[in-house]
């Protein structure tokens, strides 16, 4: 962007106090109250407000004024182009009078640190942030940590020389995460949020401030990578979502300005061999070949190698369309399920709740995890623009996502960063939704308990009771009832005073109840609205129990006198396997004609086949069952041709009926899960004795199902 000398003559008369406050009212849309701003400006409000009487008068040439709210503080007033030019010109100043505050010149140093390492006097950064050599001393002892973070070295030569030194991988991940770090990132967000194509982050880089990334990066470079990458709209990079996007463009404008350098990358031997053989090596070469053109340069074989790492590690734009080419996956596709599969059970575990049959977010976690897990083996990063917002907002999703991608990683030796867990958050947070959309809800009990009084519970819980009418129960209480709640029922209490721990969840709230009060009560009801009805000791509840645990204690009994073995032809296709399920299985024409439809259609979601362990597994809910069905297909020789090359033996069908209790599908994933844990049952699955296979599966499902009534029945 070109400044006008006048423009920026102006405002060289306003004090670097000034200049730092209008820096800060044209970050914001928000009001900012004139105490704060006087705190963080060091000054009085007194000084802040005779320095801004006629502020308003040389803000006018800029489109742009000073308006102010009682109760509510001040606020700079225009369009956002406007403001980000003002911003600049306020920034150019600041530089210019030398007035960057420590921070800001720390990081404005680590720009300079990462573009050129070579060897530097300290005069020269002395001299270009107007500061004196002992200041810049201290600056660089300050981001020293930041840098040994990444395996940097700063070394010091006698007169007052320094450079950095480190490998040309370190230095590149340091610059990407400078960039990332300082990616403006409302405008990030709202750019992720985009329905609009990828080719709109032309616009987010050139609207960036002249203090953000482009500090860093070489502009002119910048601009020839997304000119080559539009100018070629037909290339399949265009597939990816705009944060991978993103990505690739830094990370070749990055790689290009290093090649010019001659800082040439490294890397393993072994790791390089075996990127060359991935399918996706091809399309690194296939995209490199455009910008060799263009910046007439050859991209040696290393770093093409990074380049296939980025894309095999990217996120599609659209969460339904398959892999960009048949990558080879740093896990099978068995035990990308086996993972995805083990991950919703720690979830549930924690949750209570029961998301596994919502085949979106199966497909949804699958298709995350598949790149993801290539990310984890790589190292390479991936920035969630949205992380914050999902931190603060989807506060209790993103926690007991943690928690499960914790256990999961501790069992699989997997480290999931904070971005992924964040990712992982949404699909969790997508599938509650869906669940609670077709559950109902029921009544809430609340109890209110304020310090001053049963009149004052009372006051407040009638204001709370119009907020919420018939979604809870609500009932005021003084202090002295507080030993004696949990007798009654409660799920919720809210009181306005500090109490001992209880079991009963608590929200504390100003007895005046704020607007973020009356927020976050309206998510820890409609969390315990989802919830199932407290046990009581109610003699009902306990019919209610038995009546649940008679329902499937027959459906498993049933499941294991029907259990079945059938030898069929080896030359039978896929669909003429399926088909013999329907048969074999429907009670009827209509019902075995539903039980292929329901197998196709979960198929569709993800096959399970173990070639290794020579079985194949299909399993559905269907309405053509009205009990739980296993049954086990073998071929009367070798292996089953509808698999080709595959060696599968032995093809397990588990069917249970949509609208059955849920257990039951935790049930039918235990026999699932046994087949890789339990080898008697296993050689039973494949074995050729009907009855032994039965007992097998009694054996399996009986210590869950005695668990299972444990948790059911108050002893």
């Amino acid at each position: 962007m070109v400044y006008n000398g006048l423009m920026t003559q102006r405002l060289a008369i306003l004090s670097p106090r000034m200049i730092h406050c209008l820096t800060l009212l044209s970050d914001s849309d928000s009001f900012k109250t004139v105490n704060d701003l006087a705190n963080v400006c060091k000054t009085s409000k007194r000084t802040l407000f005779r320095e801004m009487k006629d502020i308003n008068g040389i803000l006018k040439s800029y489109q742009l004024s000073i308006i102010s709210k009682t109760g509510l503080g001040i606020k700079l007033d225009g369009s956002n182009d406007d403001k980000l030019h003002f911003k600049s010109l306020l920034l150019q100043i600041s530089a210019n009078q030398g007035i960057l505050d420590k921070d800001d010149r720390q990081q404005a140093l680590l720009a300079e640190l990462l573009k050129n390492k070579s060897l530097q006097k300290l005069i020269t950064y002395a001299n270009l942030f107007q500061v004196s050599e002992a200041t810049i001393s201290n600056d660089i002892n300050g981001i020293e940590p930041l840098l040994n973070d990444y395996k940097i070295t700063l070394i010091r030569k006698p007169g007052l020389n320094l450079y950095c030194e480190g490998n040309e991988e370190d230095f590149r991940k340091a610059i990407t995460d400078f960039i990332y770090t300082h990616m403006e990132e409302d405008k990030f967000t709202r750019l992720i949020s985009s329905t609009k194509t990828p080719w709109d982050i032309e616009d987010y880089f050139r609207h960036q401030g002249p203090d953000s990334i482009l500090n860093v990066l070489n502009k002119d470079i910048l601009w020839q990578v997304i000119q080559v990458l539009q100018d070629n709209d037909t290339v399949w990079a265009n597939r990816l979502a705009q944060n991978s996007y993103i990505g690739l463009i830094l990370h070749l404008t990055i790689a290009i300005e290093r090649m010019r350098n001659h800082d040439p990358i490294l890397i393993n031997e072994e790791l390089l061999n075996r990127l060359k053989k991935d399918p996706m090596f091809d399309r690194a070469k296939e995209l490199a070949e455009h910008f060799e053109d263009e910046f007439d340069l050859n991209f040696p074989m290393e770093e093409l190698a990074y380049i296939t790492m980025h894309l095999k590690g990217a996120r599609l734009l659209h969460i339904e369309e398959s892999p960009i080419s048949d990558v080879e996956d740093v896990v099978s596709p068995y035990e990308l399920q086996r993972l995805v599969y083990q991950l919703v059970d720690y979830f549930e575990d924690i949750t209570k709740s029961s998301v596994k049959q919502d085949d979106l977010l199966i497909s949804g976690l699958i298709t995350h995890l598949r790149p993801a897990l290539t990310r984890i083996k790589y190292q390479l990063q991936i920035r969630n623009p949205l992380l914050k917002q999902i931190q603060t907002q989807y506060s209790e999703v993103y926690k007991v996502s943690l928690l499960a991608t914790e256990r999961l990683g501790k069992q699989n030796n997997i480290a999931f960063n904070e971005d992924e867990i964040a990712y992982l958050a949404l699909h969790f947070g997508a599938a509650l939704e869906r669940l609670n959309q077709n559950k109902p809800r029921r009544t809430v009990n609340v109890a209110v308990l304020c310090a001053s009084g049963i009149g004052i519970s009372a006051l407040l819980a009638s204001r709370i009771k119009r907020l919420f009418k018939e979604d809870i129960h609500i009932v005021p209480r003084s202090q002295f009832d507080l030993e004696t709640l949990h007798k009654e029922n409660f799920d919720l209490l809210i009181t306005t005073m500090e109490i001992k721990p209880t079991k009963i969840p608590v929200i504390m709230v100003n007895p005046l109840l704020s607007d973020a009060d009356i927020e976050i009560i309206k998510s820890q009801v409609y969390a315990l609205a989802m919830l199932p009805k407290k046990i009581s000791d109610s003699v009902l509840d306990q019919q209610d129990n038995i009546t649940v645990i008679k329902e499937i204690s027959s459906s498993l009994s049933a499941l294991i006198d029907n259990v079945d073995v059938v030898n069929v032809k080896s030359s039978l296709t896929k669909d003429q396997l399926l088909n013999l399920v329907g048969y074999r299985i429907g009670k009827n024409e209509t019902q075995g004609k539903q039980i292929v439809a329901d197998l196709k259609a979960r198929e569709v979601m993800g096959s399970v086949i173990m070639d290794d362990e020579g079985f194949a597994l299909f399993h559905a809910k269907s309405s053509g069952v009205d009990q739980p069905v296993m049954m086990v297909f073998r071929p009367d020789q070798g292996f089953l041709e509808a698999f080709d090359s595959q060696k599968i033996k032995v093809v397990i069908i588990l069917l249970v009926p949509p609208l059955g209790e849920t257990i039951l599908s935790r049930f039918m994933s235990i026999l699932t899960s046994s087949l890789l844990e339990d080898e008697l049952y296993k050689a039973a699955v494949f074995g050729q004795d009907k009855s032994i296979l039965k007992a097998e599966v009694r054996k399996v499902l009986n210590d869950p199902f005695n668990a299972w009534i444990m948790g059911q029945v108050k002893l």
